[in-house]
């Protein structure tokens, strides 16, 4: 059986796959040109999301002949949905979860970026300014704060985890998950407004889909509190960017943290740059690989690999055919 594994970073290692699975015939490729030349007689395709756009599609829709999996190694698809989608009789899975920790510890550091004033103390260092007196008052406890997390998957329940650590009050938005230790309460998509109303801090943690882009805009933000925060590490096309310029330049709200935007990389002419009480990153949140040598990642992939060989149903299924984009 030919398997065909796409890497971004070249040259890339993936002896763990090839060493535990002797049996199998893995190929390595780094672009849409080696996939359309070597898929056609492949049965799996190991690929990125990140490159699962325009060019790759067409590759992959040409040579899918033999294709009956592609598992992707991010726990993203979306840009795969958006550009074309897939061959009708393929199977998708993916690494849900798989960054969830390490997207909390970002979505946490940028809250506490905003709470505790480091854009200001950092401007203050740059200028060689002690502004104790003028900085001090602004800075507020986490401690009986309440986050609002929207999405309560891999990422949102690590986020709740570290949030409880920091004595804070947690309710989610979700259409399935259960009030438990880590969350007070539970609220559905149609009463979002309810769960903002109570929120200090609020976490994006969604997939993009046609149902939640500009999940956050205008009348959401009028629903918040003033001091409040907005931090996304998910989709940068969950929030409305204009509504956000406008409620953390008006006043609406306290501020927001982002680790993704709508345009990426975002343009040096886009004015999220100079709002004073946003924080950005250049979507580093996942951090620490993701490539092929990723010890958690490798787990993933081997497990489900073994799990089809075996004929037995895999993990992190996909069901993309009933996404909408």
């Amino acid at each position: 059986m030919k398997v065909v594994y796409n890497s971004r970073i070249e040259p890339a290692d993936i002896s763990r796959l090839s060493d535990r699975f002797p049996e199998l015939d893995f190929v390595l490729t780094y672009g849409p040109d080696g996939v359309a030349r070597e898929l056609g007689d492949a049965e799996i395709l190991f690929i990125s999301n990140r490159v699962y756009v325009e060019d790759m599609v067409a590759a992959v829709n040409a040579n899918a002949s033999s294709l009956k999996l592609i598992h992707f190694t991010t726990s993203g698809i979306d840009k795969a949905l958006k550009s074309g989608g897939f061959p009708a009789h393929v199977t998708v899975a993916n690494v849900a979860g798989l960054r969830g920790p390490t997207l909390a510890e970002h979505a946490f550091a940028l809250l506490l970026c905003l709470v505790h004033r480091f854009r200001a103390i950092e401007a203050a260092r740059q200028s060689h300014s002690w502004r104790r007196d003028e900085i001090s008052p602004t800075i507020a406890a986490l401690k009986g704060q309440t986050l609002a997390i929207i999405g309560m998957g891999a990422t949102g329940q690590s986020m709740a985890r570290k949030a409880k650590a920091f004595d804070m009050r947690v309710i989610g938005v979700s259409r399935a998950y259960v009030p438990d230790g880590l969350v007070e309460e539970v609220f559905p998509r149609e009463r979002v407004t309810e769960a903002l109303a109570q929120a200090d801090a609020v976490l994006m943690s969604m997939p993009s889909t046609a149902e939640t882009r500009g999940f956050l805009h205008a009348g959401m933000f009028a629903a918040m509190k003033p001091s409040a925060f907005v931090i996304n590490v998910a989709r940068g096309d969950l929030i409305d960017e204009d509504d956000l310029i406008a409620a953390c330049q008006s006043g609406t709200i306290g501020g927001a943290g982002l680790d993704v935007t709508v345009a990426e990389p975002l343009p040096a002419d886009s004015p999220l740059w100079d709002v004073e009480n946003i924080v950005l990153s250049p979507h580093v949140g996942g951090g620490g690989g993701g490539g092929p040598e990723d010890t958690a990642l490798n787990d993933m992939l081997i497990e489900n690999l073994a799990l089809y060989l075996a004929g037995k149903p895999l993990k992190r299924l996909v069901d993309w055919r009933n996404m909408a984009v």
